[in-house]
């Protein structure tokens, strides 16, 4: 019973070990891509031949607007783009605090009635420091502390001034370049280049993974997402020449 036991055992985890490789083989991807000609005159039809184990295939052309290099994949790079993030820093600060100071006093001598706070609204600019901010969301705080001696666009002017910029903003003019997506039943592809030049084409294949459940699956929650899945992406190129 013993020896049954443990050969039972030793297959189960041979079965485990099998679907483990299973995965990973899985996921490897290769593409591969070739031209008919590398040397075209312009309107000449270049047709593309790809292979692959990829689920998906994109081909970026490399002419304006279809250049692989200025795609939302490779310039992103998994970032958030176009994002604003205006940050106070203690130095900044430390600058901006003389200057305030004397603007505070030269009001609260003009209005004897309704004086600011110097302490006050330079501990509310403390606050600040360090934080992560939009530029209307800065000027809105700085205007709270300050409504009478700064207008809104003022306080706009003060971001721009004493916050950080440290905004992402890598959408190149014109916009991310685009590829066409290919039937990856048919591998196929044809183009003809409109411009003298040299053009790098890029084949981009993708595979994913099987799902990864984690917690109780879809037990409870039957919803998914991009990050219960594994992917590798692969790229070839060809050169063409357009004279």
């Amino acid at each position: 019973m013993k020896t049954k036991y443990s050969i039972r055992i030793l297959m189960l985890l041979t079965i485990l070990f099998s679907f483990t490789s299973c995965e990973k083989d899985e996921i490897d991807t290769w593409v591969s891509l070739e031209a008919d000609k590398t040397t075209v005159a312009i309107n000449e039809t270049v047709s593309f031949t790809m292979t692959g184990n990829a689920e998906t295939y994109v081909v970026y052309t490399g002419d304006t607007g279809h250049d692989f290099a200025k795609s939302y994949l490779v310039i992103t790079g998994g970032k958030k783009v176009d994002q604003e993030d205006y940050v106070l820093t203690q130095a900044s600060l430390d600058t901006w605090i003389p200057i305030l100071n004397a603007e505070i006093i030269a009001y609260n001598l003009l209005n004897p009635n309704t004086t600011l706070d110097a302490s006050a609204i330079i501990a509310g600019l403390r606050r600040l420091v360090d934080k992560s901010y939009y530029k209307d969301t800065a000027a809105n705080r700085i205007r709270e502390l300050m409504p009478t001696l700064k207008t809104y666009s003022d306080c706009g002017n003060l971001v721009v001034t004493y916050f950080t910029n440290l905004s992402v903003l890598l959408t190149p003019v014109g916009g991310f370049s685009t590829g066409v997506a290919i039937n990856r039943y048919n591998l196929t592809y044809s183009y003809k280049f409109t411009t003298a030049g040299t053009y790098v084409v890029t084949l981009l294949g993708t595979r994913l993974s099987d799902k990864n459940y984690s917690g109780s699956g879809y037990i409870y929650n039957s919803t998914s997402s991009a990050s219960e899945y594994n992917f590798k992406r692969k790229t070839d190129t060809v050169t063409i020449v357009v004279q």
